[in-house]
Protein backbone atom coordinates (compact mmCIF):
# COMPACT_ATOMS: atom_id res chain seq x y z
CA UNK A 1 0.00 0.00 0.00
CA UNK A 2 0.97 3.58 -0.89
CA UNK A 3 0.99 6.06 2.06
CA UNK A 4 0.82 8.80 -0.12
CA UNK A 5 -1.87 11.50 0.50
CA UNK A 6 -4.06 12.80 -2.10
CA UNK A 7 -3.37 16.27 -2.66
CA UNK A 8 -6.49 18.58 -3.90
CA UNK A 9 -5.04 21.32 -5.54
CA UNK A 10 -7.73 24.11 -6.79
CA UNK A 11 -8.53 24.61 -10.29
CA UNK A 12 -7.08 26.87 -12.85
CA UNK A 13 -9.96 30.20 -13.82
CA UNK A 14 -11.91 29.38 -10.80
CA UNK A 15 -12.32 31.50 -7.81
CA UNK A 16 -13.04 30.57 -4.50
CA UNK A 17 -17.05 30.72 -3.97
CA UNK A 18 -18.20 34.25 -1.75
CA UNK A 19 -20.10 34.12 1.39
CA UNK A 20 -23.04 36.37 -1.13
CA UNK A 21 -25.84 34.25 -2.13
CA UNK A 22 -26.43 34.44 -6.36
CA UNK A 23 -30.20 34.66 -7.07
CA UNK A 24 -32.01 32.96 -9.79
CA UNK A 25 -34.00 34.58 -12.28
CA UNK A 26 -37.30 32.28 -13.00
CA UNK A 27 -39.74 32.05 -15.71
CA UNK A 28 -41.13 34.87 -17.44
CA UNK A 29 -38.90 37.50 -15.64
CA UNK A 30 -36.01 35.65 -16.42
CA UNK A 31 -37.06 35.41 -20.75
CA UNK A 32 -37.80 39.03 -20.41
CA UNK A 33 -34.64 40.42 -19.87
CA UNK A 34 -32.63 37.65 -21.31
CA UNK A 35 -33.48 38.97 -24.55
CA UNK A 36 -34.99 42.48 -23.77
CA UNK A 37 -38.32 41.67 -25.22
CA UNK A 38 -41.89 41.37 -23.73
CA UNK A 39 -42.89 37.60 -23.79
CA UNK A 40 -46.55 36.80 -23.27
CA UNK A 41 -48.56 33.47 -22.72
CA UNK A 42 -51.91 32.52 -24.15
CA UNK A 43 -53.77 29.32 -24.68
CA UNK A 44 -54.96 28.36 -27.70
CA UNK A 45 -58.44 27.93 -28.91
CA UNK A 46 -58.75 23.70 -29.93
CA UNK A 47 -56.81 21.48 -29.70
CA UNK A 48 -54.33 21.57 -33.33
CA UNK A 49 -54.33 24.22 -36.13
CA UNK A 50 -54.67 22.56 -38.92
CA UNK A 51 -54.37 24.77 -42.10
CA UNK A 52 -56.58 27.21 -39.99
CA UNK A 53 -55.49 30.50 -38.10
CA UNK A 54 -54.34 30.97 -34.37
CA UNK A 55 -56.94 31.68 -31.82
CA UNK A 56 -54.89 33.24 -28.95
CA UNK A 57 -57.75 32.91 -26.28
CA UNK A 58 -56.39 33.22 -22.62
CA UNK A 59 -53.85 35.50 -21.37
CA UNK A 60 -51.71 34.18 -18.71
CA UNK A 61 -49.22 35.66 -16.39
CA UNK A 62 -46.71 33.07 -16.58
CA UNK A 63 -45.58 30.21 -18.19
CA UNK A 64 -46.11 27.24 -15.62
CA UNK A 65 -50.16 28.21 -15.39
CA UNK A 66 -50.28 28.12 -19.50
CA UNK A 67 -48.78 25.00 -19.04
CA UNK A 68 -50.84 23.40 -16.41
CA UNK A 69 -54.18 24.48 -17.99
CA UNK A 70 -52.98 23.78 -21.48
CA UNK A 71 -52.52 19.95 -20.02
CA UNK A 72 -55.77 19.92 -18.19
CA UNK A 73 -57.88 21.25 -21.48
CA UNK A 74 -55.48 19.54 -23.80
CA UNK A 75 -54.86 23.11 -25.87
CA UNK A 76 -51.90 23.76 -27.06
CA UNK A 77 -50.35 27.08 -24.92
CA UNK A 78 -48.06 29.96 -26.73
CA UNK A 79 -45.47 31.84 -25.97
CA UNK A 80 -45.55 34.80 -27.99
CA UNK A 81 -42.36 37.66 -27.87
CA UNK A 82 -43.58 41.11 -28.41
CA UNK A 83 -41.17 43.19 -31.06
CA UNK A 84 -41.02 46.06 -33.25
CA UNK A 85 -39.59 46.97 -36.14
CA UNK A 86 -37.27 50.13 -36.88
CA UNK A 87 -35.78 51.62 -40.11
CA UNK A 88 -32.56 53.33 -40.22
CA UNK A 89 -31.21 54.95 -42.88
CA UNK A 90 -27.49 55.31 -43.43
CA UNK A 91 -25.50 56.67 -46.22
CA UNK A 92 -28.40 56.04 -48.76
CA UNK A 93 -29.07 52.59 -47.76
CA UNK A 94 -31.64 51.71 -45.50
CA UNK A 95 -31.22 48.88 -42.19
CA UNK A 96 -34.28 47.12 -40.67
CA UNK A 97 -33.50 46.05 -37.13
CA UNK A 98 -35.96 44.98 -34.76
CA UNK A 99 -36.43 46.14 -31.50
CA UNK A 100 -37.99 44.08 -28.06
CA UNK A 101 -40.90 46.22 -26.88
CA UNK A 102 -40.82 46.35 -23.19
CA UNK A 103 -44.01 46.11 -20.74
CA UNK A 104 -44.05 49.68 -20.29
CA UNK A 105 -44.29 50.93 -23.85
Amino acid sequence: MSTEAARVMPMPGTTAPSNERKRRRRGAEADKERNGSLVLYFLGAGSENEGQPIVLKEPFSNEGGAMVESLKRDVPYYRVEVWRSRAIVKEGTVEIKKEPVSART
